[in-house]
C-alpha cells in the first residue's frame, strides 16, 4: 500500500500544476454522516466546537458506569510516589524481579504498599471505554493539577495538543509491572495472573482513543505489556499450571482483539484538521487568506526547524493565491479519510490496497493546507499489524508453556497446541502474506540470536516461534528486533529474560 508522506510539496511549489479534477463519494463516511463537506459546514468554527465534537465520540461519551477513567486515575491520584522517576531508566520496560538490591527491595515494596491501585486496575478491567474528556477543562482540577489531561492548546494553528495523561499511564504501568512480579515472587500466582491480564486490558481500552498519538504511544504500551506477560511465563514456567496458561491462551488473550473490526482508525485528527482549515479560509468568499495561511502553515511547517519559517511564510502567502476553495478542502479532507478508513477494513494484502490512494492523488499544491492540516496515518497500518503478531504470539506462547507443563518439553511442532492450549486463529502471522502461521522449531544445534542488545545463544531443543517481522522476509530467526524493523520478531523465548539471564543486561 502506499500511503506517501507529504515531505516534497514546498520545493515543488512554483512548477506543480493547480489545476485538480473534483470526485465526489455518495457513501457514508466513517463517523455516519456525509462523505461532503456540506453537512457539517457550520460546524468546529472555534476550540469549543472543536471540544464538544471530540467528546462526542464513541470513545468518550457514555454512562459514568461504562467508563474506567475515574476508578483508575483516583485511584492514582491516591499512588505514593515510586522509588525514581518514571521514565527512560525506570518504566514497565524495565522493571523485573531481577533487579539489582537494593532496587527491587524498594520497587516491590512500592508495589505492596499501594494494593489499592492494583484493585482499580482489576475493577477497570471490566469497563467498556477510558471515557476520559478531551479538553483540559473537561476535568477535575485535582486530574488538572495531576497532569491527567489532554490540552487542546488554545493558539492560532490548532496546532498543538498535549496528552499530559500519557505520564500517568506511564506511572500505572510501572506500578502493575511490579505488583506482578513482586505477587510472583510471594507465590500469589492466581493473583498475580489477574493483575497481569486486567493491566492488559485496560491498554487495550486505551488503544481506542480516537488521536494517532494516542494510538502510537498506548499500542507500544501495550505491546510491552504482552512482552512482559510472556517474559513471566518464562521466568515462572514451574509456578504456572497447566490450566492457569491454557485459560490465557484460549480465553483471555483472543478478545483483546486488535483487528480491523475491532481497533479502528483515529479520527479526531481529521477534526482538528477541519477546525483548523475552517480558520484560515474567508467565511463568505470560501477563498484562503494569506496572512492567515502563511501565520498558521509556516508555523506548522517550521515547528522542528525555526530558521526556515521566513521562507515557508512567503511560499504559503503564494499558496493562498492558487489554494483549493473551502468547500473543495473540506470535501477532499474527507475524500483522503473515507479512503483510509475503507483501506483500514480491507483484509490485509488485499490487491486493492495497491491502488493509488486519495492522499497520492491530491494536488499537493491546489490542496496543500489539507496535506499539512492532517495526520499522516501510514505508519499506523504496519503498527497495528505488529499489534496483532504480539497478540496472537502471546496466545501461542501461552499454549506452548502448557504444553511443555503437561508433557516437561515443547511440541515438535507448533499445530501440536491446538484446540487443546491454544485456538488454532492464533496462530497467524501477520507479517506473512498469506496469514500463515507463526514459524516454529526445535532447535538442532545451539543457535545465535542477534539483537540491539547484543547476541544471545539458545541450546539444542529450544522452543523457537517468530514473526517474519515487517520486510514479510523469513530470516530464521537470526536477528531480533521488538518492532520488527529488522529481521525477525522473536515471540518465544522472551528476548528480554534470556538476556537478562545470559549477562548482557541487567
Amino acid at each position: 500500500m502506499r500511503l506517501s508522506r507529504v515531505t516534497v510539496i514546498f520545493p515543488m511549489l512554483l512548477c506543480c500544476s493547480v489545476v485538480m479534477g473534483q470526485t465526489r463519494m455518495d457513501r457514508q463516511s466513517s463517523s455516519g454522516g456525509s462523505s461532503g463537506a456540506a453537512a457539517a459546514r457550520n460546524d468546529l468554527r472555534s476550540i469549543e466546537d472543536v471540544i464538544r465534537k471530540l467528546n462526542e465520540h464513541s470513545t468518550v461519551e457514555g454512562r459514568d458506569e461504562s467508563k474506567s477513567y475515574k476508578i483508575l486515575f483516583d485511584a492514582y491520584l491516591k499512588l505514593s510516589n515510586p522509588p525514581m522517576a518514571v521514565g527512560s531508566e525506570f518504566n514497565q520496560n524495565t522493571i523485573h524481579n531481577k533487579m539489582k538490591m537494593p532496587r527491587w527491595s524498594a520497587v516491590s515494596g512500592w508495589a505492596e504498599s499501594n494494593s489499592a491501585m492494583a484493585q482499580a486496575i482489576i475493577e477497570s478491567r471490566n469497563k467498556n471505554i477510558i471515557g476520559l474528556p478531551y479538553g483540559k477543562d473537561e476535568v477535575d482540577a485535582a486530574y488538572r493539577q495531576a497532569g491527567i489531561y489532554i490540552d487542546i492548546v488554545r493558539d492560532a494553528q490548532l496546532g498543538k495538543i498535549d496528552f499530559e495523561y500519557f505520564n500517568a499511564l506511564s506511572t500505572i504501568s510501572a506500578f502493575a509491572t511490579a505488583e506482578v512480579y513482586r505477587r510472583m515472587e510471594a507465590g500469589q500466582v492466581e493473583e498475580a495472573l489477574e493483575l497481569a491480564m486486567a493491566h492488559i486490558f485496560v491498554l487495550r481500552q486505551f488503544c481506542d482513543r480516537d488521536f494517532l498519538e494516542e494510538k502510537f504511544n498506548n499500542i507500544e504500551m501495550l505491546s510491552s505489556a504482552l512482552r512482559n506477560l510472556r517474559d513471566v511465563f518464562y521466568v515462572y514456567l514451574d509456578k504456572i499450571s497447566q490450566e492457569q496458561f491454557r485459560n490465557i491462551a484460549l480465553r483471555q488473550i483472543p478478545f483483546l482483539r486488535p483487528d480491523r473490526s475491532r481497533l479502528f482508525m483515529p479520527e479526531a485528527d481529521r477534526i482538528v484538521s477541519e477546525a483548523r482549515i475552517r480558520m484560515v479560509f474567508d467565511e463568505r468568499s470560501g477563498r484562503a487568506d494569506p496572512d492567515l495561511f502563511a501565520s498558521t502553515f509556516a508555523v506548522i511547517q517550521s515547528r522542528d526547524e525555526p530558521l526556515i519559517r521566513f521562507g515557508a511564510s512567503k511560499r504559503w502567502k503564494i499558496v493562498a493565491d492558487v489554494h483549493g476553495a473551502l468547500p473543495a478542502s473540506l470535501e477532499r479532507l474527507q475524500l483522503i479519510y473515507d479512503d483510509w478508513w475503507r483501506r483500514w477494513r480491507i483484509e490485509e494484502y488485499d490487491p486493492i490496497l495497491e491502488i493509488e490512494t486519495e492522499f497520492d492523488r491530491c494536488n499537493r499544491v491546489r490542496y496543500a493546507a489539507v496535506l499539512y492540516s492532517m495526520a499522516n496515518i501510514e505508519s499506523l497500518f504496519s503498527i497495528r499489524n505488529h499489534l496483532i503478531a504480539e497478540v496472537n504470539g502471546t496466545a501461542m506462547a501461552a499454549g506452548l508453556c502448557g504444553y511443555h507443563r503437561s508433557f516437561e518439553k515443547y511440541p515438535r511442532a507448533s499445530h501440536m497446541i491446538y484446540a487443546v492450549s491454544v485456538r488454532k486463529r492464533s496462530d497467524s502471522d501477520p507479517h506473512d502474506y498469506d496469514l500463515a502461521p507463526f514459524k516454529y522449531r526445535l532447535t538442532a544445534t545451539r543457535t545465535a540470536i542477534d539483537t540491539s542488545s547484543g547476541r544471545i545463544w539458545l541450546e539444542p531443543n529450544s522452543a523457537l516461534l517468530y514473526s517474519r517481522g515487517q520486510n514479510h522476509s523469513d530470516d530464521r530467526a537470526s536477528t531480533h528486533t521488538d518492532d520488527g524493523t529488522l529481521g525477525d520478531v522473536v515471540i518465544w523465548p522472551p528476548i528480554k529474560a534470556v538476556l537478562r539471564e545470559q549477562g548482557v543486561i541487567e
